[in-house]
Parts: structure tokens; C-alpha cells; sequence
């Protein structure tokens, strides 16, 4: 039986405290999440953090679980002795991962499926807001990951000398102008130094 190695854990998803990194509550079964991390992480992080940097974020990250809601426990750090990396964590991949794990998991979240076939959960306190309003979510997060990612790459290349194991191909560029992205826009614009 294999275990698969994930940055990210369902628990710092749903209890980050202050940082509130996607929007589910404490109260969230954290157990629906669990089984798209890998997805999300391959789709929406490994394509731009090489695979010697993402190793590395999980071989330093803290084996306990990151905590930043004293309200649920002791705080802990994901990097407690790494600066550079915990910054990196709490300001950019922590939400970036929690809301494409999110959005990862939201059509299994929202549909069900049964003997009778695929159904929308509802509850005798609640209603489901069905397909449109789960379009609805896919679109408006998957809109916030694309402007976040563009975001941790451009600080990534702003910050390369802090962090060596990223690799600026193809995202930095050394000369005289550096390219900035934005979003998929299709758009770069240049910065002179």
C-alpha cells in the first residue's frame, strides 16, 4: 500500500484560523478534501514550482500539521526554522493550495453519487444551490487561482536570490527587462530595472 506525499493536509484547510485560506468552516469534513490534494497540487502547483523545490517544501514542512488558529489549539509553523519558507507558506501557497484544493473538490462536494445516480445534497437546514451555483464557484475560483498564481510567480522572481531551488525558466528572465504574466491573459508586460 502506498501513502502519496502531499505539501498541503486536509486538516490546515479547513482550521487556518486568521488566514481563512478557503471558504469552508472548521466545522468542514476535511476527509472530502483528502482525496483531491494530489490533483490540486499537480494541476495547479507543480506546473510552475520545478519538482527539486516542491520536494524540498515538503521534506522541510513540519511533519504536525500547520496551525494559525490559536482558538483550535497550540500555534504551529509550517516551517518553524526556515523564515523564508513559513513567509512563503502563510502569504502565498498555504490560501493558493486551499482554494485549488477547494475547487478540486467542490463537484464531489456538491454531487453525489448513488444507486439512483448522480444527486445534489440538501438537508432539512440547507439547499443545495445545485449545477449553477457550483459553476458559479468553479468559475470564481478558478479565477482567483489563475490571478494568485501569477502572483507567487512574480514575487518567486522577484525573490529568486531567496529562494535557489526555484526555477526562473521559462517565469524570470535576467536581462534588461523582466518579464511580469498576468494571469492567462496572454499579456506580458516588462518592467525595466
Amino acid at each position: 500500500m502506498s501513502t502519496v506525499t502531499t505539501l498541503i493536509k486536509p486538516i490546515e484547510i479547513t482550521r487556518s484560523g486568521i488566514f481563512k485560506a478557503a471558504p469552508v468552516g472548521t466545522s468542514f469534513d476535511a476527509s472530502l478534501l483528502a482525496p483531491n490534494i494530489y490533483l490540486a497540487e499537480d494541476r495547479f502547483l507543480k506546473d510552475f514550482i520545478n519538482k527539486a523545490f516542491y520536494d524540498d517544501l515538503v521534506l522541510q514542512k513540519n511533519t504536525v500539521p500547520s496551525n494559525y488558529n490559536p482558538q483550535l489549539g497550540a500555534i504551529v509553523l509550517a516551517y518553524p526554522t526556515l523564515p523564508l519558507y513559513e513567509n512563503l507558506w502563510t502569504q502565498a501557497l498555504l490560501p493558493f493550495l486551499s482554494r485549488a484544493v477547494y475547487w478540486q473538490s467542490l463537484p464531489s462536494i456538491v454531487l453525489q453519487a448513488g444507486s439512483i445516480g448522480l444527486y445534489t445534497n440538501n438537508s432539512e437546514f440547507s439547499q443545495s444551490a445545485g449545477i449553477s451555483g457550483l459553476k458559479f464557484m468553479l468559475d470564481n475560483e478558478l479565477q482567483n487561482l489563475e490571478r494568485t498564481k501569477s502572483i507567487i510567480i512574480n514575487f518567486l522572481c522577484d525573490n529568486k536570490t531567496d529562494y535557489p531551488l526555484f526555477s526562473t525558466t521559462g517565469y524570470c528572465s535576467d536581462c534588461e527587462e523582466e518579464p511580469k504574466l498576468l494571469a492567462k491573459s496572454g499579456f506580458i508586460t516588462y518592467k525595466k530595472k
